[in-house]
């Protein structure tokens, strides 16, 4: 069974989320939330990480 092309877009934004935070982890459970909720996850922990304390 193909992956739909909205499918395949998640699993690209949870691929870019485990390389900002250098995971193997499975990660595929964030695959329940839609991709605009994925997208601001990724514009969350960039900010985050770009902060400095």
């Amino acid at each position: 069974m193909a992956l739909s092309e909205s499918s395949m877009q998640k699993q690209k934004l949870i691929e870019k989320i485990k390389a900002i935070l250098k995971t193997d982890l499975d990660l595929s459970y964030l695959s329940v939330l839609k991709q605009e909720e994925l997208e601001n996850l990724i514009a969350c922990i960039r900010y985050r990480i770009d902060q400095k304390d």
